[in-house]
């Protein structure tokens, strides 16, 4: 039994899931005109659509159009989206972006000489299949990179785009024609019709919770840290300060607490304006996360106090760690107006009830100390808790 799909319905098919994703992301985009990413991608869908226009109408247009230009389109198309999916990872670095502008131009400097100089159609589809499987495979393999589950199987699905164009490729010599194209008739039209729709849609589906994925990862960053400094905002270093509290008392293993701040901090805010400020606590939150190790924390209290809980260091260890962050910034940072700090310190080994609210009020005091012993310098907090 033949089953014949005419032009309106190929139309439809095609045309339905590149809308609806159009839509949402023209939608999104509204509000979100400085997104590059978003707009590579609305590009991508844009071209996408023209190039299925225009190869519909095959045979009643002329082939510069439905051949040449759909192609072209198409080359654009697929690689604006690679691009945008890779992107949206953080993956697309200048160098990167470089050579695949270039792949994407010799790509479409090729098919046009060979539609120049009237290429048999094997040759033609081989050179667009082949090319589209190295413009595919950046997200491969980013997908093999990221930690992001939904990602990697993004990747898997590029990857069966990779696969699919590959052997297409080598296999248009040898099957024919016919078997490779839209416009004849048949369960084989029907079924490459239906894939295509089926893995154009899950494609746009994932471009767009990978948006949302974005999004959420940004949200948890700006719901979990300071916005000037980039340390753990105080709510969040405090959960995650006493998690690690729990877990030192498990084994056990001691635990050094610093609170500190920048002394005479006023000053410099009205003596150098609140600009050098924000910049002397960006310097200071940068020296600070040179020096730490992995497992560590530090958090910024709000002003110019930080807080910082070294994990599995002893009182010899937490006073280097001290005396080496006062040092670099007793030597000046370049950019930085002059500045100094005084710390409170406590070593505890930590008891399954200990709260970093007893942490701090003990090194509270110490920093009190160290304030009225000259500054400049760090109190280590006496007694227990």
């Amino acid at each position: 039994m033949e089953i014949y799909v005419n032009s309106t319905i190929i139309t439809a098919v095609l045309f339905i899931g590149f809308l609806f994703t159009l839509i949402m992301v023209g939608s999104y985009g509204f509000t979100h005109k400085r997104d590059s990413t978003l707009n590579r991608f609305f590009l991508a869908k844009c071209l996408q659509i023209m190039a299925v226009s225009l190869m519909v109408f095959r045979g009643d247009i002329p082939d510069v159009l439905s051949i040449w230009l759909a192609n072209i389109a198409l080359y654009a198309g697929t690689s604006l989206e690679v691009a945008a999916l890779v992107n949206l990872q953080g993956y697309l670095r200048p160098k990167m972006r470089l050579i695949y502008i270039y792949v994407t131009i010799i790509g479409i400097m090729g098919f046009s000489i060979l539609f120049i100089f009237e290429s048999t159609e094997p040759v033609r589809i081989a050179y667009y299949s082949f090319v589209t499987a190295i413009l595919l495979s950046p997200v491969c393999l980013v997908g093999f990179r990221s930690s992001s589950l939904l990602m990697k199987v993004v990747g898997l699905l590029y990857g069966v785009g990779v696969i699919f164009s590959i052997v297409r490729g080598f296999s248009s010599f040898f099957i024919p024609i016919k078997s490779f194209t839209l416009y004849n008739p048949g369960v084989l039209q029907l079924v490459v019709l239906l894939s295509f729709y089926v893995l154009s849609n899950l494609m746009n589906l994932a471009f767009l919770l990978l948006m949302k994925e974005k999004v959420d990862r940004e949200l948890v960053v700006l719901a979990n840290h300071d916005d000037l400094t980039g340390a753990l905002n105080r709510r969040s270093f405090t959960q995650q300060a006493e998690l690690i509290l729990r877990q030192s008392a498990k084994k056990p293993a001691v635990v050094s607490y610093l609170l500190l701040d920048v002394d005479h901090f006023k000053t410099i805010n009205d003596t150098y304006g609140h600009v050098a400020g924000d910049q002397v606590l960006r310097d200071l939150s940068l020296t600070i996360r040179g020096l730490l190790d992995e497992g560590d924390l530090y958090g910024r209290y709000g002003g110019d106090e930080f807080g910082i809980l070294l994990t599995d260091k002893n009182e010899d260890e937490s006073d280097r760690f001290a005396s080496t962050l006062c040092t670099l910034l007793n030597q000046g940072l370049p950019g930085s107006v002059p500045f100094h700090i005084s710390m409170g310190i406590l070593t505890v080994t930590p008891t399954s009830t200990m709260k970093v609210e007893a942490l701090y009020a003990a090194c509270d005091q110490a920093l009190y100390e160290a304030k009225t012993n000259g500054r400049n310098g760090f109190h280590r907090a006496e007694g227990s808790i």
